[in-house]
């Protein structure tokens, strides 16, 4: 922003067709660190092998940029997956005017998680998606799940807001008793385990700034000074 605080009046119209240039482009984070432009551009290719003629182009702090030749092969990508590379969950969502490569905003992920000893007589495919529906908007149940023998654990994927805190775990009322069940992530490299968030670096998390101001106020409050007590000189 300039001096005056005057601010640059854009063309509409411009703005419009470019608008419409970007309608079958789709943002893309792999959630890793140190995952290189050449190695999800491979890996997301393979995936992707059955859509024909669509470009990945990097745009920067780990973000792609990817554009389709139809809507339908764009909403196949966004509405299928878990997305992988390098075994790291893959962050998605259609352009927005609205995008910062700063923030989560709007990026959802397709995500498995396992409910570990879970109750038996919540053992069911409606069940499971009610309590899954806690966390995240349900898509598919691992067949596994609901097989006898199989039973060390329900697994259940559903698709995350990345821009949301992720619970640890849900509360569940059933007809033995109310209790609260732990949920697990897979994949998940660039979970804050302070704000529950995905991606937040440790020196910008805002819990932890809180609790390191929290911390400077009681280190303050507990610091004693010392003034060393005037001594008068002995006079003769």
């Amino acid at each position: 922003m300039s001096d005056d605080g005057i601010a640059i009046k854009l063309n509409a119209e411009k703005e419009i067709l470019n608008s419409q240039m970007l309608k079958f482009f789709i943002f893309i984070k792999v959630i890793g660190n140190n995952i290189s432009f050449p190695m999800c551009s491979v890996e997301l290719r393979r995936h992707w092998s059955k859509f024909e003629n669509f470009h990945m182009m990097s745009l920067g702090m780990n973000w792609i940029l990817c554009s389709f030749k139809s809507e339908e092969a764009m909403d196949e990508v966004l509405n299928d997956g878990p997305w992988y590379v390098g075994g790291y969950i893959v962050g998605i969502d259609k352009w927005s005017s609205s995008f910062n490569p700063n923030s989560f905003k709007c990026i959802t992920a397709p995500m498995w998680i396992p409910l570990p000893c879970f109750p038996l007589y919540c053992w069911d495919e409606e069940n499971i998606a009610r309590i899954s529906s806690r966390i995240g908007v349900p898509m598919f149940i691992d067949g596994n799940s609901l097989r006898w023998g199989k039973w060390e654990f329900a697994r259940v994927c559903i698709r995350l807001n990345l821009e949301n805190s992720l619970p640890n775990g849900v509360w569940i009322d059933g007809i033995a008793r109310r209790f609260f069940h732990l949920v697990e992530y897979e994949k998940i490299d660039l979970l804050c385990f302070h704000c529950g968030k995905v991606g937040p670096d440790k020196k910008v998390c805002t819990e932890v700034k809180k609790v390191d101001k929290a911390e400077k106020m009681s280190n303050k409050q507990d610091l004693v000074i010392n003034i060393p007590e005037n001594k008068n000189s002995d006079q003769e």
